[in-house]
């Protein structure tokens, strides 16, 4: 009888079984399932037209890219192309071929390529990319980033104890809101997808409870935010971060009645994000040196949105925002910059829950808190002064801080779903649900009535049809009210205990219907909100046949442009995506692209099509003499069919329907001797060409043979990192012409070897691995006391 009776408890210490099991985690398994599920519908219209995501179709439009039979995608998309897809495919080839992904060889005079923050091959999506073929390495990243961001916020909902409802809600509504769609494909967006994560963790670390393993959790999560590639980003997550943590802490100390205890939890925090930072110290420690010589551009959208764009919220076109290929309404922004849609659902519950559970929750208060101060930071020109005078950070684009406001915003609806779902009986909860749809739908209608103005018919056609998905959002939510409302009437106390044991065996009733309803109208919205802004292509990147002529013809030769009408000419292959068939261009795009290439090209006397060019990071100069030419190692100059070719260049052949000249002399390593007194000769010395070997992107070799003492002279950027060797030895570099390297190279037969290895990368290897080690020692003596602890509190431990 005794054993018998000791079954039952004997059962509590062992395993529970296998089915007791799957019932605990199918729904969160069935929720995650949801999110994933929505994340991928998003992409499923692309995905249908072709496997490539991204506007493949972009690079047939000009040069000797373009192809008759190409429709182009929106051109605010190219980015996707000429930043990620390039670098994706750069890094990934570089990988396989064994190499760290240091050095991109073929923009301009070369440019730093992990470094300049935005190709991220040390990212998670990166990763995981470098596992499928090349030609599926951008899509997978793409994906990775949806599933980090939904699940990301879903653990952040669990960890706020929200019901799995919620937390499907919350994570559905961000992982397809307007900043993180708009910015999907874009490090910005890798970034972003790390907030719920972020919050989480940070959440976990104030309340203590596993110290060790909850401090490495939170560095680990700061560090892949950093690999991510956006450090802007970053700045605004930490940021609201930061906000989120002080109300909290704050209000913690105010129900205490001492700031004492806080202290535990604020150290704890400095330690997890400078532990963070210390693992991701590769990147950051040489990305902040490269940054420092930066360009810098796009300061002249660092100013207040007008509040009228507050619409962009519960509407993805309102004022155009969110339209491929039709202008905005009077905005001098790119849609990207200004989409903030969550919608109207989200918002309302928002506001709920603020209105029923900010003495409740003081997570509520705190991430309203976020909400607030990223709004002003977007919308208030004081506060946006304010940002824009604060030094090191002043140049970020603070426009931006709607992706953390719009984050913000779905962990509250999260918040007002559950209250909604838990607690439907509470009058409160549904007269402030009722209040905010009914209050939606006025603002819908003045929208509707007053908001057209003086447009054009177009333009009014396309607000009007913007209000469409806000309007049936209203009539839903007043329909699940108004439904919430009459089984509340209609409910007989006779009944009411039939009802309860139904809802605990379906773990369904009002609350829970409603939730359901708002869930799939929002998911139904922001999925046909986002699909619109991605495409693919049938094709991978291919090379046509000018693009293939071109290659055979110059090697690796450094190619030039003359002038034309676009910003880079229209000639050749649009920059950046020279890099996907190894054709080495003058012309760069990048961030990191150092303001110095803008000045010695001006100190030469070269002209660009436009002074405001370094205000987009792009560099793109008209290559019209020979004299230029070899100054910039530019061996061969593509000028449009039937135009003068370059002062003292020779015709070589038809490439496509542009002409290729050869430049006399050029190279990208020359020879020329001293002057009498030992001193340089000018920039524009006439020099031998020296033929280099480039065993590896980072490497370049040479051998020299000369009787008298010459100066070597490289066309390669002038950036912290480069060593050089001659004959074993260092060898001294030297700055040439404001850009480029040089070195003083005494007579005889040597070998000179350079090679890339920034200073600061070591450095930032040692930090990382002494940041791992002593996060390691944290666990195991964390993990050893707890099952000491354990052990003592066991039933008959002497």
């Amino acid at each position: 009888m005794e054993e018998q009776a000791a079954g039952p408890r004997a059962a509590v210490g062992a395993p529970p079984p296998a089915g007791r099991n799957l019932r605990r985690w199918l729904p969160d398994l069935l929720g995650i399932s949801w999110v994933l599920a929505s994340g991928l519908a998003m992409l499923v219209p692309a995905l249908v037209h072709g496997r490539y995501l991204g506007p493949i179709d972009l690079l047939y439009e000009s040069g000797l890219s373009k192809q008759p039979w190409a429709v182009a995608s929106h051109g605010d998309n190219a980015d996707q192309l000429t930043n990620s897809i390039a670098w994706a495919n750069l890094v990934w080839t570089q990988v396989h071929d064994g190499h760290l992904p240091l050095w991109n060889p073929f923009s301009g005079l070369g440019t730093p390529l992990a470094f300049n923050w935005q190709s991220a091959p040390f990212s998670l999506q990166a990763m995981v990319g470098y596992l499928v073929p090349l030609r599926y390495a951008y899509t997978v990243g793409v994906l990775v980033e949806v599933i980090v961001a939904g699940t990301g916020v879903y653990v952040l909902g669990r960890v706020l104890r929200l019901g799995v409802l919620a937390c499907v809600f919350s994570a559905t509504v961000f992982e397809l809101s307007g900043p993180l769609a708009g910015w999907l494909g874009w490090p910005h967006g890798a970034v972003l997808a790390w907030a719920g994560w972020l919050f989480g963790s940070a959440l976990l670390v104030v309340r203590g409870r596993h110290r060790a393993r909850d401090i490495t959790f939170l560095a680990v999560v700061v560090a892949l935010a950093l690999y991510a590639g956006q450090p802007e980003i970053v700045i605004m997550i930490v940021l609201a971060l930061a906000v989120f943590v002080v109300a909290l802490l704050a209000q913690q100390a105010v129900k205490l009645g001492s700031a004492k205890r806080i202290l535990r939890p604020a150290f704890d925090l400095l330690v997890a994000m400078v532990a963070g930072g210390a693992l991701a110290a590769p990147l950051a420690l040489p990305g902040l040196q490269i940054s420092t010589k930066a360009v810098h551009g796009l300061s002249g959208l660092n100013s207040a949105q007008p509040l009228r764009n507050l619409t962009h919220v519960i509407s993805r076109g309102f004022n155009g925002v969110g339209t491929p290929g039709n202008p905005l309404f009077g905005e001098s922004l790119t849609y990207r910059q200004t989409m903030a849609h969550v919608g109207l659902i989200a918002v309302v519950l928002a506001v709920v829950a603020v209105a029923v559970r900010w003495r409740r929750r003081p997570e509520v208060v705190a991430l309203a808190a976020v909400a607030v101060v990223m709004a002003a930071i977007v919308f208030v020109p004081p506060v946006v002064s304010f940002m824009q005078s604060l030094p090191l950070v002043g140049r970020v684009l603070w426009q931006r801080a709607l992706l953390p406001m719009t984050f913000a915003i779905a962990v509250l609806a999260g918040f007002g779903m559950d209250a909604m779902v838990r607690s439907s009986a509470e009058r409160a909860v549904r007269r402030w649900t009722a209040a905010g749809f009914a209050v939606a739908g006025l603002v819908v209608l003045a929208l509707y009535v007053g908001g057209r103005g003086t447009l054009t018919p177009f333009q009014a056609g396309l607000r009007t049809r913007s209000l469409i998905w806000p309007a049936v959002d209203t009539a839903v939510g007043l329909a699940v009210v108004g439904a919430m409302f009459a089984s509340r009437r209609r409910r007989r106390p006779d009944q009411e205990a039939h009802r309860n044991d139904q809802a605990r065996r379906f773990r369904l009733g009002p609350g829970r219907w409603a939730g359901l309803a708002l869930l799939a109208c929002e998911t139904a919205f922001l999925v046909a909100a986002g699909a619109p802004l991605w495409s693919s292509s049938p094709r991978p990147v291919t090379p046509t046949p000018a693009e293939m002529t071109l290659r055979r013809a110059v090697g690796s030769s450094l190619v030039g442009f003359g002038p034309g009408p676009g910003a880079c000419s229209d000639l050749g292959i649009m920059p950046n995506v020279n890099v996907l068939h190894d054709v080495h261009e003058l012309s760069v795009y990048d961030p990191a692209i150092p303001n110095s290439y803008f000045q010695a090209w001006a100190d030469a006397g070269g002209r660009m099509a436009s002074p405001y060019l370094a205000a987009y990071n792009l560099f793109c100069p008209w290559v019209t003499s020979a004299t230029h030419a070899r100054r910039f190692g530019v061996a061969f100059v593509l000028e449009h069919a039937g135009a003068p070719g370059p002062k003292g260049g020779v015709f070589v052949m038809k490439v496509g329907d542009e002409d290729l000249y050869r430049i006399p002399g050029a190279g990208e390593a020359t020879m020329s001797p001293l002057l009498s007194t030992g001193a340089l000769p000018a920039p524009d010395a006439a020099g031998t060409t020296v033929p280099v070997s480039h065993p590896d992107p980072t490497t370049w070799k040479l051998a020299t043979a000369q009787t008298t003492p010459q100066v070597l002279r490289l066309r390669l950027t002038d950036v912290p990192g480069w060593h050089a060797t001659i004959d074993g030895r260092p060898l001294a570099l030297e700055p040439f012409a404001g850009i480029m390297l040089q070195a003083r190279i005494p007579p005889g037969r040597h070998s000179v070897e350079l090679r890339y290895w920034p200073t600061q990368f070591t450095a930032g290897i040692v930090l990382a691995a002494c940041s791992a080690l002593g996060l390691s020692i944290a666990l195991t003596v964390g993990g050893l006391r707890s099952r000491r602890r354990a052990r003592l509190a066991a039933p008959g431990t002497p």
